[in-house]
């Protein structure tokens, strides 16, 4: 999904924070994973197949690593820092270019936070 930029009413402000807060998580998850499996960390190495391939690889590291997580096994590479790359250069204008992205969130906001509002 895209950000709105600048929210400009309730449902758009709503819709923002609800996606920043969940792009948090995806990009805390992500880093968990990826010191996991250094083969899709971009200073490890890189996936060097087509995108479906690369996809197929990054679920096969997430089940592995649920896995893992609930073996209690740990992470023997958690002293490794994570990248140093702030959360929010994911969040503001990222992506937010047009196109079905920015109609499918036009229609999202009011449809599930103009209710909230109510």
């Amino acid at each position: 999904m895209t950000p709105v930029t600048n929210p400009t009413n309730e449902a758009e402000e709503l819709y923002y924070r609800a996606l920043v807060r969940t792009r948090v998580i995806v990009e805390l998850t992500l880093g968990v994973v990826k010191n996991r499996f250094r083969c899709i960390h971009r200073f490890g190495g890189e996936l060097q197949y087509t995108p479906l391939r690369s996809a197929k690889i990054v679920s096969a590291c997430l089940l592995l690593h649920n896995r893992c997580v609930s073996r209690s096994i740990p992470d023997p590479n958690n002293h490794l820092p994570e990248e140093d790359m702030p959360i929010e250069a994911h969040v503001v204008g990222a992506g937010d270019r047009g196109g079905t992205g920015r109609q499918t969130r036009d229609e999202i906001i009011p449809e599930f936070y103009g209710r909230m509002g109510v």
